[in-house]
């Protein structure tokens, strides 16, 4: 009895004992409110995000006012302890998630505006919650059931919500709804303290034992669960345990929560980043714990060695492909991009401490990477891991201005990433960059979240990751099934080499149980340019990774070269040397590209024949069935040929393609075979067998590497002509390309050694050159040549008459203007690759054509057309060129000199691959009206994007958008699908946007954006329609927007289901845009401004004939077509939530004037 006693007194002097920190602490104190008011007040971005918080609890608080219990008995049953599995703990986890979200958002709004019907049902919420951990014991504590989940959802949101209500919940008059009784009762803060010291010691694992991983890499559990086990913590009041705890999660650590100073800060690398893949890496949590710390303990000097970090925070955002996803290696995810995010912490951090430089590096990254993404739009919701959007941005964000002085180039065309073995290489066009623009990496490595791959690459090209690296799966659970573990892990799911059929990784040292992901780390090994310098010369860049495998006792070299030909031209030049130390018995290249086809053919375009083969149907017997091809379907096999190979990957949704080259010289033979589809693929190839090629050569690959050339295209017709290896005795060491850009002809001698010492020497083509690697180039038109010696790393480069020195830097390019030989002058003089023509026009072909040449035949799509012996070389009134209706055509130029030599030059011209759904082909007339199935000709991908596979109406049955029988009804919608329709704006002007539309569904759903998507403008954002029921159609106004004259896209994007879609309709409403400045000429007043109810709108001299007005997101609320010059209206009749509101009052004669509104 006197042990009990003792320890209820125990009990009362630890929960009782008073505390020295103020709440709220953890985003933001007491003393800030009046600053963030005031930010609310001033800034739009941080206004919406106080009404997108109130409208999502605002339903909920008003509904707990009257039926307490009815929001309490949603919330899922806890559970007895913290050993379930996260699958079998999902519903529970996100349930509790969503509840404390709630009560987190609900606490924040009590912060902002003082109602206590917010803090009433935070506080009941928190109390439920109390009352079923107190009694437990810290081992005991859960609330979903697992241990590494309740920290990121749960445990954290609750802090959150405690951190806000402390002061409220203290208040002696305070009460709090019992669900067990069904009454209201007094706080109980001895029991309130106890359920969070039970969670703070749950979160932090005390009862597990110290951390025994100093000095040792971990995973990525303790960050992610930091802000969970910090933010309990701090809601400790007794000032001796808090700091007690706080201990064990800075210092000491234990095995659930490893120590932040002595295990995981010494983990990050020198480069500053988290040492995991892409996804993984950007760990906001580690710049928001050290802020929060730094603010509560400056002492400690947080970022004492650890400023890295701060630098870290910036590499993210050049590991981007042209279409601004990101490059993958590992279990790394395309989509996740939390940049902006850690931009945020860090320009808030280091405002604090005075670090100038961070802070402006911070707002230029900032402003850089809002515009990316078309604004800053703050959208937040109801989510379950790790959710703080809206407390970091309310209250750590600051305003960015839209001008910032600076620029940071995030575009350099080498990027290494030191852990993963990872080079990235480059080379971007200033006009469609996502069409023409090049980014590939190469390397591979162990780490936490990698894949057993030898140097793997990834390539992009035409708007498409082409060469996909493996990633991740979308659930947990599908991390375990064989299609991941066998092989996406393994070798054979990668681009990459296998040795003598056995390449593997092994177990010990592997991230992940039985896994067996263990290698060797890639290092770079040169790279002109270096890491994120500038370049020498801007076509060319080069990076070489080299493995030293003493798993597989293999050695391995890649290089990686972007070399651009042209703005919309360009290639990647890849050579893989291999070997294995012992016995080289055969080599198999990996290679996968999505698309529809595989089409393996020789230059000259003849398709080898294949038969089945089963020699991929195999292991060598360990856990994980490595290397990984047992996945490998339809295999067909080519004869050996040492035939110079053109590859081509048909991407038939889009008409575009991947060409890979293999020079001839090299006995190989192609393996065609289908894979696993490809994750985050683009289009309908995201279900779609991966197309995979595997090429055998017998033998060792060092010596005779394999060598190839990849040129994404929009058009069959390449500008890369031919290969051919170049040698250095029997050794491989380059490539000749060939390349015609309508009339340019360049020819490139990539040169790449095994290492820098050696010396080369081709005398039949007047070649010296010691070094790695080097390019020349000599490039020639109609009227000028021009001789490029480029040094990547190396000394000295010779090509005929001209050479080229370099110094200690090793490497150096020089630029000569040569002769053109007209004599051999063949191309074509009133055309370029890639004209555009308009649908139904007719083309003359008109060459110019050297002394040389006794003859040029013209061929259109392989037909010959004619054959001209004399000037002028003129082909008019062609039956193939005339009315123009394929999407490309190409035209090849024949031309024979007396000894019979033949030189060809070829393009490609095109008609728009999208086009107005109009009788002339023309852009539709605005102002005017437009069906909805009259969207744009150009297919899939191209001017719409539809998820069922079929339309059944006879109209535009070709298509997929689904239409009605009746042909006139664009009908079972879903979201993610989108309609463009190409429209010639005839007067620049304020437009309303009508649409007619029958809407089923209810309550209301949003349904609809509308844009310029090539333009990055959003006009209308989560447009909400009238319920119109079954049956019936309505024609109603969803917004007006401003609209400059000429061409563009129009795109209706589509967000649910539920409705169908007959037409729109664009109206001019104001000749002249609409201009905020002209306010005063039309001395509008709006008093009060801001307001909390009502407020008035007056014009002084005149009257107006139309008030209308609009939220931030351009949706309107509020209309009166009333002639008058004064209005007061009240905003909780028309529901006008806090944030910043568009007055539009239109004048008598038709003049149109903005004034801004904030709403309290």
């Amino acid at each position: 009895m006197k042990k009990i006693l003792f320890g209820l007194f125990l009990f009362k002097v630890l929960f009782m004992s008073a505390q020295s920190l103020e709440h709220p602490v953890i985003w933001t104190t007491a003393a800030e409110k009046p600053a963030i008011l005031q930010k609310i007040q001033n800034y739009a971005w941080a206004s919406t995000i106080v009404s997108q918080v109130r409208g999502l609890v605002d339903a909920k608080v008003n509904a707990h006012i009257s039926n307490p219990a009815a929001f309490l008995n949603t919330i899922p049953a806890l559970a007895a302890d913290d050993n379930i599995s996260e699958a079998n703990a999902g519903s529970a986890i996100s349930g509790h998630a969503s509840i404390l979200n709630y009560a987190s958002y609900a606490a924040l709004m009590y912060y902002i505006s003082g109602e206590e019907k917010y803090a009433q049902f935070a506080a009941d919420v928190l109390w439920y919650y109390i009352e079923e951990l107190a009694p437990r014991t810290p081992d005991k504590t859960a609330m979903s059931g697992n241990y590494f989940a309740d920290p990121r959802t749960g445990y954290l949101q609750f802090a959150i919500a405690y951190d806000f209500m402390v002061n409220y919940l203290k208040k002696p008059e305070t009460k709090v709804y019992q669900k067990s009784s069904g009454n209201k009762i007094s706080f109980d803060n001895v029991k309130a303290q106890k359920a969070v010291h039970n969670i703070a010691v749950n979160a932090l694992g005390e009862f597990t034992g110290q951390d025994n991983r100093y000095g040792r890499v971990v995973s990525n559990h303790p960050i992610l669960t930091a802000p969970g086990s910090l933010f309990t913590i701090l809601c400790v009041e007794n000032d001796a345990e808090r700091e007690r705890l706080f201990n064990i999660f800075w210092n000491a650590g234990t095995k659930r929560q490893n120590s932040f100073t002595k295990t995981i800060l010494p983990i990050f690398g020198d480069q500053g980043i988290w040492p995991e893949p892409i996804s993984y890496s950007f760990m906001p949590n580690v710049t928001m714990v050290l802020n929060i710390v730094d603010r509560l303990k400056p002492e400690l000097n947080v970022l004492n060695n650890y400023t890295k970090i701060l630098d870290g925070n910036f590499l993210f955002d050049n590991l981007r492909h042209p279409n601004r996803t990101f490059v993958r290696f590992g279990d790394s995810k395309r989509y996740s991009d939390q940049t902006r995010k850690i931009y945020r912490y860090t320009h808030n951090f280091a405002s604090r401490k005075g670090l100038s430089d961070y802070v402006q590096k911070a707002e230029i990254a900032l402003r850089q990477g809002y515009d990316a993404v078309g604004g800053y739009t703050p959208n937040i919701k109801i989510s379950t891991y790790e959710n703080v959007d809206a407390f970091e941005q309310l209250f750590w964000a600051k305003d960015i201005p839209k001008t910032i002085d600076g620029e940071i180039d995030f575009e350099k065309p080498t990027v290494i990433i030191k852990h993963a073995g990872v080079a990235l290489q480059r080379n971007l066009v200033k006009e469609n960059n996502e069409d023409y623009g090049l980014t590939g990496i190469i390397g591979g490595a162990h780490y936490v979240h990698s894949h057993a791959t030898g140097i793997t690459m990834e390539l992009y090209g035409a708007n498409y990751i082409m060469a996909p690296g493996a990633g991740l799966p979308k659930t947990v659970a599908e991390r375990k099934l064989p299609e991941h573990t066998n092989y996406f892990w393994r070798h054979a799911g990668n681009n990459t080499m296998i040795v003598n059929g056995t390449t593997h990784g092994i177990q010990p040292g592997s991230w992940n149980s039985d896994s067996y992901l263990w290698m060797n780390t890639t290092v770079n090994e040169a790279a002109e340019p270096k890491h994120l310098e500038d370049p020498i010369n801007s076509n060319f860049s080069f990076a070489t990774q080299f493995l030293d495998d003493k798993v597989n006792n293999d050695q391995q070299k890649r290089t990686l070269s972007t070399i651009r030909t042209s703005e919309t031209t360009g290639y990647y030049f890849d050579m893989f040397r291999s070997k294995s130390l012992g016995e080289n018995n055969f080599h198999d290249y990996i290679y996968h590209n999505i698309g529809d086809v595989t089409n393996v053919m020789t230059m000259d375009g003849t398709e080898l024949a294949v038969s089945p083969t089963t020699r991929y149907q195999n292991d060598i017997g360990d856990l994980q069935k490595s290397p990984g091809w047992r996945f490998f379907e339809d295999t067909n096999v080519t004869q050996s040929t040492d035939a110079a190979i053109k590859v081509r990957f048909d991407l038939n949704e889009t008409n575009t393609y991947m060409n890979m080259f293999a020079p001839s010289g090299v006995s190989r033979e192609y393996t065609k075979a289908l894979g696993p589809a490809t994750r985050e693929a683009k289009g309908g190839y995201i279900n779609k067998k991966t197309q995979i090629l595997a090429i055998r050569q017998q033998g060792e690959a060092w010596d005779k590497p394999y060598v190839h050339i990849f040129e994404p295209s929009k058009s069959i017709n390449t500008s890369v002509k031919s290969v051919e290896h170049l040698y250095r005795d029997n050794v491989i060491v380059g490539v000749k390309v060939e390349s015609q850009i309508g009339d340019k002809v360049i020819i490139d001698y990539i040169l790449t050694q095994e290492d820098a010492t050696k010396v080369l020497s081709i005398a039949s083509l007047g070649i010296n050159f010691t070094g790695h690697f080097a390019i020349i180039r000599r490039e020639q038109d109609l009227e000028k040549a021009f001789i490029t010696l480029y040094i990547g790393e190396g000394k000295s480069l010779s090509f005929g008459e001209h050479s080229l020195q370099v110094g200690d830097e090793n490497k150096g390019q020089k630029i000569i203007e040569v002769a053109v030989d007209n004599s051999r002058v063949l191309g074509f003089k009133n055309l370029v690759n890639n004209q555009e023509f308009a649908k139904g026009a007719n083309v003359t072909v008109e060459a110019l054509v050297g002394t040389d040449f006794t003859e040029a035949t013209l061929f259109v799509n392989n037909t010959n057309i004619g054959k001209k012996t004399a000037a002028p070389f003129v082909w008019s009134s062609i039956p193939e060129l005339t009315n123009l209706t394929e999407l490309s055509y190409v035209l090849k130029i024949e031309a024979k000199d007396a000894q019979g030599n033949v030189v060809e030059r070829s393009l490609t011209i095109v008609t728009p691959n999208q086009w107005a759904y109009t009788p002339d082909n023309q852009p539709h007339s605005v102002p005017g009206k437009i069906e909805f199935e009259h969207y744009d000709n150009g297919g899939i991908d191209i001017a719409y994007w539809d998820k069922k596979n079929q339309n059944s109406s006879s109209f535009r049955s070709n298509e997929m958008v689904d239409i009605s029988t009746n042909g006139q009804i664009v009908r079972d919608i879903k979201n993610g699908e989108w309609l463009e329709y190409t429209i010639d704006v005839t007067q620049a002007g304020n437009y309303e946007l009508e649409v007619t539309h029958q809407t089923r569904r209810s309550p209301a759903f949003k349904q609809l954006t509308v844009s310029f998507p090539d333009e990055n403008k959003t006009f209308l954002s989560d447009v909400i329609l009238t319920n119109t029921g079954s049956g019936a159609y309505l024609t109603e106004s969803i917004g007006r927007f401003d609209m400059e004259a000429g061409k563009h896209v129009l795109r209706f994007s589509m967000l649910n289901f539920g409705f169908d879609l007959d037409s729109f309709e664009l109206k001019l409403k104001s000749l002249s845009v609409s201009d905020i400045q002209n306010e005063d000429k039309f001395n509008i007043n709006v008093f009060p401004n801001p307001t909390s109810h009502s407020f008035t709108v007056k014009v002084n001299k005149s009257n107006w004939k139309n008030v209308s007005i609009y939220n931030v997101l351009g949706r309107r609320v509020y209309t009166n077509n009333k002639i008058q010059n004064e209005l007061t209206i009240n905003t909780q009749e028309h529901k006008m939530a806090s944030g910043m509101y568009f007055i539009v009052v239109q004048g008598e004669q038709g003049n149109q004037f903005t004034k801004k509104l904030i709403v309290k």
